[in-house]
Order: structure tokens, then sequence, then C-alpha cells
């Protein structure tokens, strides 16, 4: 993003989930690209190693949780991410006695 460019972050909840929205102002994602963000080494960044948004994307899976991207080419790009409530918490991993 250009140094003119502005972040927002706004969280809100529902008795289900808790969600964390990222908005920008900056390029924005091609469509064409847009499908790819999550796919390990791909980028369009020069220097870039394609694996942050599939680490996000990891976590949030392995913790019951989602993400979401919405980008328009020109305008921003928003990802929202989608935790769940603790009383709605997946256990993935055994209880170890």
């Amino acid at each position: 993003m250009k140094d003119s460019g502005v972040i927002r972050v706004s969280a809100t909840a529902d008795d289900e989930f808790v969600f964390v929205r990222v908005a920008d102002t900056g390029e924005g994602i091609a469509e064409e690209d847009l499908s790819k963000v999550f796919v390990p080494y791909y980028t369009t960044k020069k220097g870039g190693h394609g694996l942050g948004m599939m680490i996000v994307e990891r976590i949030m899976r392995d913790h019951g949780g989602n993400i979401g991207i919405d980008s328009k080419p020109g305008i921003g790009t928003i990802v929202t991410l989608q935790f769940p409530q603790k009383h709605r918490r997946i256990r993935l991993l055994p209880q170890e006695s």
C-alpha cells in the first residue's frame, strides 16, 4: 500500500462468532489472483514468498475459524477473520489425561 493509504480494523460479534475486519485503501487484488491468495508460494510481489496468507488460513482453520477476502482493484481489500466464540470452540487435538 502506498504511503497515503489507510488501514481500518474493526471487530463485531454475534452469538457464535467474533469477526475482525482489516480493510485497506491499497491497490486491491486482481480478480484472477484472488483465488490464488491462499496457494503456497504464489505471490505477485517482488521479493515476496507467498506464504503469509496460507499460514493465516491454516491457523484460522486449525482453531475452528475462517478467513475471507473481498477485494476490488483500484479500491482496496477487506480481510475478514471469523473466530468461533469460546463456547463454540472445536477441539481438534485429543485431551491428555
